[in-house]
């Protein structure tokens, strides 16, 4: 009896409906791989569309931004400064200079009465120099300065330059 059911297994007809149902199976299962290809394009190209269009507004953002330069400060050097210091001491011969480090100036009045004339010099400092910006390290007026000086003033230089680098975040 076995033999007869093995029989009837490879019969024509029952060979003939497996292959279809096979071909029927193979279409779906290619046809399901192509759809999830297709989708898997279209997802792609959305994404490729939105990098593109991201890039764009990065462009358009970055153009409007200025490009502003840094501020790079150091302190001069001596031989930079003493020129400077010459100069005042020829102009105001009643004002005592002394540069300290290339950086440091010590502007000092010993008659009371060039007080107008020292305040003078101190604003004339910074006129005279805006490559450099200068602070005002101490201010002494009167007797609390000691010794004496009646008038004494320490101004500090920086050297200020502008780079076009941009700026280390």
């Amino acid at each position: 009896m076995k033999i007869k059911n093995i029989g009837k297994a490879f019969a024509p007809r029952i060979i003939n409906k497996v292959i279809q149902t096979f071909d029927r199976a193979m279409i779906m299962v290619v046809g399901t791989a192509w759809a999830v290809a297709l989708l898997m394009i279209l997802f792609a190209l959305y994404t490729i569309n939105l990098t593109v269009a991201a890039k764009k507004e990065f462009v358009t953002a970055a153009a409007g931004e200025p490009s502003l330069p840094n501020v790079v400060s150091a302190p001069p050097g001596a031989a930079e400064t003493q020129p400077l210091v010459d100069r005042l001491q020829k102009r105001f011969p009643e004002i005592g200079f002394v540069l300290t480090g290339g950086q440091s100036l010590t502007v000092t009045a010993v008659d009371p009465s060039k007080f107008r004339l020292w305040l003078t010099v101190l604003s004339y400092i910074d006129t005279i120099s805006p490559q450099y910006r200068w602070s005002i390290q101490d201010l002494c007026v009167g007797s609390k300065c000691g010794g004496n000086v009646p008038m004494r003033a320490v101004v500090v230089a920086e050297k200020i330059t502008f780079s076009n680098d941009a700026p280390a975040n």
